[in-house]
């Protein structure tokens, strides 16, 4: 009878562990989210002033320019815009579907995604100031996007992680 227990109790501390594994992995998942976030706007941001500069200063047509920023990202929302931009579609169009296909695989809200495809109206526009003011307002957009999500980066991994311990450990306080 006491062999039954034993593997009655060697149950519960396994369960118990994967319990609090997976509220563990849980809160990581939760937490890296504002992190990847960022990561995406700084790519996002490296683009576009890559794609400005092969503009102004290299003198490359717009298609061209954008091969190459398309190329640096491999995929993603600058390879989606020149894919639409090959099947003759216009700048803002490519542009504005390119961000609104992408929405679902990125870790972006919903106002940088619609503040970033506004830039596809600076680039569609002939006016190389128009264009220059459309960069500078996105990247002043995304400059102060990372200032708001880099002091919250480490409190929140803190919260997350210890929340969802304090839920497993719960959790597995009402099951023993």
């Amino acid at each position: 009878m006491r062999q039954g227990v034993d593997v009655y109790m060697a149950g519960k501390i396994i369960g118990s562990l994967l319990i609090l594994t997976a509220c563990f992995c849980m809160g990581y998942r939760l937490s890296i989210r504002s992190r990847l976030r960022l990561e995406e706007l700084e790519s996002i941001k490296s683009a576009v002033i890559k794609l400005d500069s092969a503009l102004e200063f290299d003198r490359l047509t717009f298609i061209q320019a954008l091969g190459r920023c398309a190329d640096i990202e491999n995929e993603g929302f600058f390879r989606s815009v020149y894919t639409a931009l090959k099947n003759n579609n216009s700048v803002k169009t490519a542009w504005k579907y390119a961000f609104e296909e992408n929405s679902a695989n990125s870790y972006m809200t919903s106002e940088d995604i619609h503040r970033l495809s506004l830039l596809g109206e600076g680039f569609e526009s002939a006016d190389a100031d128009m264009r220059e003011r459309c960069v500078k307002d996105c990247i002043g957009y995304i400059n102060s996007r990372e200032e708001a999500i880099k002091p919250d980066i480490e409190r929140d991994i803190k919260l997350y992680r210890s929340v969802s311990l304090t839920i497993g450990l719960f959790i597995v306080l009402l099951l023993i």
